[in-house]
């Protein structure tokens, strides 16, 4: 019988261990078999914005605007790097991307990334405890660090004293000082506190329950050190252990006290159940959540920023694994040499991270001038302008260009070049695109180089104030007619008379494009000078427009050009 009682659990613990391993290398084996890959997942982009303006608060000008964001077409750029294993994660990364005009502790984080790039065992240690964080409140824990983040009421104390005075009826009862009818009253009376104030204490309880597992996965991560990364994971050795208590009370309001993975083992979830089950009577009758929401709330008042730090720091580790994947996927990437302000921008072999083959192009762009793009549409003008300020962006927030080279100052990235109503303001999109425009003009007057991006100025508008307007713009964004200033703007037009107002200060570049049996085809390429080629005439031939269309169209076009002096080549 002894020995009986030896084998059992030995055997018992043996296969424990066992299927922990199994669970563990199935794990592994996954993440082994995703990396470098890109993640097909449904993402709360909303709810990582709010988040995001949540973080950054009353400093609005740290964050990339809503129209420039919208016009780089941001939101797919970022499904585009997520590999994200948490919701903190990818707030981390949503954030980190939107920050302007560098995300924070760049040089800490690339020496974070490229140690998830080298170090394949500590990613995977990491990766696995980044897991278990996948629950949506992730993306809205930094309004814990508030003030008034959570309610605290006096009337709360009721918790922990009925808690209290239970624990010891139950205590009494068992030794038989008092009779069970005194207990069962009491618990009969916690059953209808905790149905009463179910409402309020049920939602401050779920304010609590991510901590825990925030604060599990910061100690888990606690192996990542040196001083290179320290900026950015400082938190995990400095704040995690004051963090216990909160560790604790989470746990206790939680009803899930082993905190499993997204993908946990069968007979962790088994136990799992059983105690969760226990839980929910327990907490009926003891009023647990109640009494961890007393104490809760003032532990949050006391160690919130903490919790914010840490949260930061999990999500920032996160962030960095996904840029290494991320990193790893791409055909051509390299560091940016971010130069002083108001020094000149060059970018070579620059490629466009959403755009598949994409071509590559070289440019170089003087502070303090401008350059216009000219060509056919479709030929690659305006992806050409999302090109440069998308890569501009990755440069500065995760150090990271699609391009053989890229050298350029630190940029405040403004752009407009989407074109849309403004429904929820119930302006025009000439009203909503005047308003952008004067927006960039007011940007221009500020110190720090500004890179801006725009797309064909005032379409639509009759073509002698579109091109009055737009010159006045372009010259204004770089200071007027004399002043100097660092910063840079790319602009995309159909107008060649707006090349020849602006040349002064603006460098004329164009996409060509050739009409072959097909069609138009496009080589895009962006070359020096402005476009020399039109194609509406050839267009209507190549698709058997009448003779007499296209001799009035030749005539018109002929007398046009001789009263502009414009010099072209129709085909």
């Amino acid at each position: 019988m002894t020995l009986l009682w030896i084998v059992v659990p030995a055997l018992v613990a043996v296969s424990v261990a066992s299927l922990i391993a199994r669970a563990r290398r199935r794990r592994l084996a996954r993440l082994r078999s995703a990396w470098e890959k890109p993640v097909e997942r449904t993402r709360r982009l909303d709810a990582m914005a709010e988040s995001h303006a949540s973080r950054v608060g009353d400093a609005a000008s740290r964050s990339l605007d809503d129209r420039t964001w919208k016009d780089l077409d941001f939101d797919h750029v970022f499904a585009a790097i997520d590999r994200t294993h948490s919701t903190l994660g990818q707030h981390a990364l949503y954030h980190r991307l939107r920050t302007a005009p560098t995300g924070d502790h760049l040089d800490a984080f690339e020496a974070l990334v490229t140690r998830m790039s080298e170090d394949a065992a500590a990613r995977e240690r990491a990766s696995l405890a980044l897991e278990r964080l996948q629950d949506p409140h992730g993306y809205d824990v930094w309004w814990l660090a508030r003030p008034d983040a959570v309610e605290d009421r006096d009337w709360f104390v009721i918790f922990p004293v009925l808690t209290a005075v239970s624990v010891s009826l139950a205590a009494m009862t068992l030794a038989g000082a008092i009779p069970p009818a005194a207990l069962l009253a009491l618990l009969v009376t916690n059953v209808a506190v905790r149905y009463a104030t179910d409402r309020r204490i049920g939602s401050l309880a779920r304010s609590f329950r991510q901590c825990g597992p925030i604060i599990a996965t910061a100690g888990s991560l606690r192996f990542l050190t040196g001083d290179a990364v320290d900026p950015i994971i400082r938190p995990l050795g400095a704040d995690v252990p004051d963090l216990a208590r909160m560790k604790l009370i989470s746990r206790w309001v939680n009803g899930d006290p082993f905190m499993l993975s997204i993908s946990p083992n069968p007979l962790a979830v088994a136990v799992s159940e059983v105690v969760m089950l226990a839980y929910e009577y327990l907490n009926l009758a003891l009023l647990l959540d109640g009494t961890g929401v007393y104490f809760g709330v003032r532990d949050l008042a006391r160690r919130g920023n903490a919790l914010v730090r840490v949260a930061a720091a999990v999500g920032d580790v996160d962030a960095a694994i996904s840029v290494a994947s991320f990193r790893a996927s791409t055909e051509q990437w390299s560091r940016p040499d971010l130069s002083a302000s108001g020094s000149s921008a060059g970018m070579s072999e620059l490629r466009h991270p959403l755009v598949e083959d994409a071509v590559p192009n070289s440019i170089a762009l003087p502070a303090g001038r401008g350059i216009l793009v000219t060509g056919s549409n479709m030929s690659g003008k305006s992806t050409f302008l999302r090109t440069v300020g998308v890569n501009a962006v990755l440069a500065q927030t995760i150090y990271t260009c699609c391009a053989r080279e890229y050298r350029a100052p630190v940029f405040h990235v403004r752009s407009c070049i989407g074109r849309s109503d403004d429904l929820l303001s119930g302006k025009s999109y000439y009203v909503a695109e005047v308003d952008a425009l004067l927006e960039l003009v007011r940007a221009s007057d500020g110190a720090g180089p500004h890179l801006f991006l725009l797309d064909e100025l005032f379409r639509g508008t009759n073509a002698v104030e579109r091109i009055a307007a737009g010159q006045a713009v372009l010259l204004q964004l770089l200071g007027g007619d004399d002043d100097r200033t660092p910063h840079i703007a790319l602009a995309a037009t159909h107008d060649r008379e707006l090349v020849d107002l602006t040349s002064a200060r603006f460098d004329a570049y164009h996409f060509g494009d050739d009409v072959g049996p097909d069609g138009l085809t496009f080589d895009h390429r962006i070359k020096p000078g402005p476009s020399t080629t039109r194609n509406a005439l050839a267009l209507l031939r190549l698709h058997g427009a009448p003779d007499a269309l296209l001799t009035r169209a030749a005539e018109t076009a002929a007398l046009l050009d001789r009263q502009r002096g414009a010099t072209v080549i129709a085909r």
